[in-house]
């Protein structure tokens, strides 16, 4: 059965929006924001028995959730959307416990968890990190320039941010492979329905990687050097925390930045006067990115638990409900935003950018200042270097069904490449 709450079906409102609603197949996995608008239109908050909890859509009510984390709990965010199998069960025994980490933490144990972080991801230490992303960036593009064909996800906007978090915890490439399939794997443990094998599959790489953390942190203990995990092992955290935490930021500090990236330029490059927009005008690109970022956010949906009863879009809760907060929907709000469905480069020209892509308050994304930097300098390489970009004619695109992260597996590209000599 998917889910792990007692969210009765008796407390649905209208059930049939909740059976329509199947976010892992197409059409809705290519474009849920028809749905969505739908939805906002029609029932907000509706239950879902697929996922067992309620999917609210709209940017006001999911605006008031965030604000009110005693309310609404983020103890079950990384609560897998299925139940595991007893060998499964058996398979995460033999890596650490699951301790709480930054993202399924409440209140003053999220602030200590949290602490240390905000410290490595302070303003002057990403700063630092301007030079080798650019290093990274040009030498990635290096490899494909005189091509004139790439996957710009594989060979681009996935090992940039992978690149660039590994520089960060001090780990050489030559472990990117590995960390690559980890990260998946973790990635669909939680949020995607799978067979047996592949969830036992997928655990063992969970496990994998969190023994490979444990190494780094030994390692760093006995030889500490100037990387994020040095400077976080003299904290009050703990072992288990540590490698929990170190896990996920792995994960969410690549993935993240690789959708947004790519979805940027799977937008841009549709439109290909948008594209050149950001190549007369590179200036642009800091507002372009927040434009992306809500137009197609990476991080399409995360979900809080009801500690009491609440009312939420005229619906009473029950204690121990579970939310879907559907980001990507209230990013598409026809009541905050005008022409929603409309990418307007110049839309947060003039103001502070106020989409949730990485979400609102306490749990507000730890690196999303990391994340925007890697674009913005992603796109003034790529529209410096191949201001002729242009999106690969009649490729399938598709997306990976996944209840969190939204992004292209592939993204085909060409440009006009200069005769040698």
């Amino acid at each position: 059965m998917i889910g792990q709450h007692s969210t009765q079906s008796e407390n649905q409102s209208c059930p049939h929006l909740g059976e329509k609603y199947q976010p892992f197949v197409n059409p809705q996995l290519d474009d849920p924001y028809s749905f969505y608008k739908l939805a906002r239109q029609q029932e907000p908050l509706f239950y879902s028995p697929l996922l067992n909890g309620y999917i609210l859509t709209s940017y006001d009510e999911i605006l008031k959730v965030l604000k009110d984390p005693a309310r609404f709990s983020s103890m079950d965010t990384l609560t897998p959307i299925v139940e595991f199998t007893p060998q499964t069960r058996e398979v995460l025994k033999q890596g650490i416990p699951l301790v709480r980490d930054l993202v399924n933490s409440d209140g003053e144990e999220h602030k200590r968890l949290r602490a240390p972080f905000m410290k490595v991801f302070a303003p002057e230490r990403l700063e630092a990190m301007e030079g080798p992303i650019h290093t990274i960036a040009n030498r990635l593009v290096d490899n494909f320039v005189n091509d004139g064909h790439a996957d710009i996800v594989s060979q681009f906007s996935y090992p940039l941010p992978l690149e660039a978090i590994l520089t960060m915890y001090g780990i050489a490439p030559d472990r990117m492979a590995d960390i690559k399939k980890w990260c998946y794997d973790m990635d669909e443990l939680l949020s995607t329905p799978m067979t047996p094998e592949r969830q036992l599959e997928c655990a063992r790489s969970f496990v994998s990687m969190q023994h490979y953390v444990i190494s780094l942190i030994e390692d760093r203990r006995k030889s500490p050097q100037d990387d994020l995990i040095s400077n976080v092992l003299s904290s009050d955290l703990n072992t288990v925390e540590l490698v929990r935490i170190l896990c996920g930021l792995i994960q969410a500090g690549h993935k993240t930045s690789s959708h947004m990236i790519g979805n940027a330029l799977k937008h841009l490059l549709e439109q290909p006067q948008l594209w050149q927009t950001i190549c007369d005008n590179p200036s642009l690109i800091p507002t372009v990115i927040e434009e992306t970022l809500r137009y197609d956010a990476p991080v399409s949906s995360m979900s809080r638990t009801t500690t009491q009863e609440v009312e939420l879009a005229g619906v009473t809760l029950p204690k121990n409900t579970r939310i879907y907060l559907i980001y990507g929907s209230a990013n598409r709000d026809e009541t905050k935003y005008t022409n929603p469905d409309s990418l307007d480069l110049e839309r947060f020209k003039d103001i502070t950018p106020n989409h949730l892509a990485f979400g609102h308050g306490v749990h507000r994304c730890i690196g999303s200042n990391f994340a925007r930097r890697e674009a913005r300098i992603a796109l003034e390489i790529l529209s410096k270097r191949l201001p002729n970009l242009r999106l690969r004619p009649n490729q399938e695109l598709t997306h990976s069904p996944n209840m969190i992260f939204r992004g292209y597996s592939h993204l085909e590209v060409e440009w006009d490449v200069a005769p040698r000599g």
